[in-house]
């Protein structure tokens, strides 16, 4: 069972994939997921691409919700980098500017209360490592990490018992399958 937190939640970040398409299933289940979470009064916050972002940017506006997007300032922009999506922009109630891609994860990690991660490559796998060793080092005051998919229960429990985890590592984390499921994670690790 996820540990409750003595923080409070309000902005949720949205990890995951940017270069899947709209109705991919990661996707349509980020979208569902931030339009319930939009409904009840929470802010989604995501790093301004396509994607899995745009999906939650999507989600937010169906349920009448706020989003903050953090971005790379398209003058500092990296040649691989999958860019901010312009639909995506135009939604966002507040729009954080950053350098470089480690300017644009600290901030998204800053402002974020908690995180839903989806299906996603390197990228949400280092935003991953990065949050859970801080939820770690925060334990009490942290923010929680839900892995939102099917693929995530396996990969998840894998790594808790095959690595080295201290115990209160374990109880940051849980793997849900429905945007129900987040919201009530969401309310089961707030005091």
């Amino acid at each position: 069972m996820i540990a409750k937190t003595n923080k409070i939640i309000k902005r949720i970040a949205f990890f995951g994939d940017a270069n899947l398409p709209d109705n991919d299933s990661s996707c349509i289940l980020a979208k569902e997921t931030a339009k319930l979470l939009a409904e009840n009064d929470y802010i989604v916050v995501n790093g301004g691409g396509p994607g899995i972002m745009k999906a939650s940017t999507d989600g937010a506006a169906l349920g009448g919700g706020k989003v903050e997007l953090v971005i790379i300032d398209p003058k500092h922009e990296p040649g691989n980098y999958e860019g901010s999506d312009k639909e995506n922009m135009e939604y966002a109630d507040k729009i954080y500017n950053t350098k470089n891609i480690h300017e644009r994860v600290s901030k998204l990690v800053e402002i974020a209360d908690a995180f839903v991660i989806f299906k996603g490559g390197t990228g949400t796998l280092a935003e991953v490592g990065l949050v859970w060793e801080l939820a770690k080092f925060e334990f009490g005051h942290h923010e929680p990490l839900i892995f939102v998919g099917k693929e995530w229960e396996l990969i998840v429990k894998d790594i808790i018992n095959k690595m080295h985890f201290e115990e209160k590592e374990k109880r940051v984390v849980a793997t849900v399958e429905t945007p129900v499921e987040v919201l009530k994670a969401l309310r089961q690790v707030e005091n």
